[in-house]
């Protein structure tokens, strides 16, 4: 057993929100490179898909420099870079983008519409309940336990956010961070999925009928909101329960 804090789960959503009401300006300079690839990525699918290809491996290395950037600002006593955008490739991006497997969970909220419809359409196919009844299983498996263990590890990114130049050793750091979000595993989770909720939803109800470049513009602006809210959620989770703000209580390490 060990002394723990128990994370606060809607001061700490309400905080990730309240942050971009805080300093618009700054959430935007953040935001316009990513949101500009991303529509360009949404535009060139009309003309080359080899080059969307290109664009999407460059998309998703500036939306990892989003997601870091957007971390520090969040983190106390941490400080926007100035100029015309916040973000900078540097040791920390360069350490996030290799934890790749963990920003992908990140945008596993992003997929739950896509999978519903599956399953719907599984089950509509002749003997296709089987299959959406082990797909909706396999779903449920992967939001609830699996984003337990994932989102808990996830700090692991704010947490070479926060070491910015300074040297790191992973392991020692990440034995940290798992010790750090013990017994908060469920508050982590609820705080994730409520702070990016509303750009999950504005995603999942994009009209499918609406112009292609309107919506990749639409897309690449919610998308890069999205990542914001991830790290705004994980930055101030860690940051609470780095600092120890919240009811202390007993956890099993």
């Amino acid at each position: 057993m060990n002394d723990h804090v128990s994370l606060p789960v809607l001061p700490t959503v309400f905080s990730v929100w309240r942050q971009f009401a805080m300093r618009p300006g700054y959430a935007l300079r953040v935001a316009w490179i990513p949101a500009l690839l991303i529509f360009g990525a949404g535009a060139l699918l009309q003309a080359a898909e080899f080059w969307v290809f290109i664009f999407a491996l460059l998309n998703f290395a500036v939306l990892v420099q989003a997601l870091v950037a957007w971390q520090r600002y969040a983190l106390p006593d941490s400080h926007p870079r100035k100029g015309a955008t916040g973000l900078r490739a540097g040791r920390a991006e360069f350490f996030s983008l290799l934890h790749f497997p963990l920003i992908g969970v990140l945008f596993v909220p992003l997929l739950i519409p896509t999978l519903i419809e599956s399953l719907t359409a599984a089950e509509e196919v002749g003997g296709g309940a089987v299959t959406a009844a082990i797909g909706l299983v396999g779903l449920i498996l992967m939001v609830f336990p699996g984003g337990l263990v994932l989102m808990r590890s996830a700090l692991m990114l704010t947490a070479i956010a926060a070491a910015g130049k300074n040297p790191i050793s992973l392991i020692a750091t990440a034995n940290r961070v798992w010790s750090l979000g013990a017994g908060n595993s469920v508050r982590l989770l609820l705080v994730f999925y409520l702070s990016v909720l509303p750009a999950a939803l504005a995603f999942a109800l994009l009209p499918g009928d609406m112009p292609a470049l309107a919506h990749a513009a639409a897309s690449g602006g919610l998308l890069t909101l999205y990542v914001m809210l991830c790290a705004g959620a994980l930055a101030g989770a860690y940051g609470r329960l780095v600092s120890g703000s919240g009811k202390s209580g007993k956890a099993a390490s």
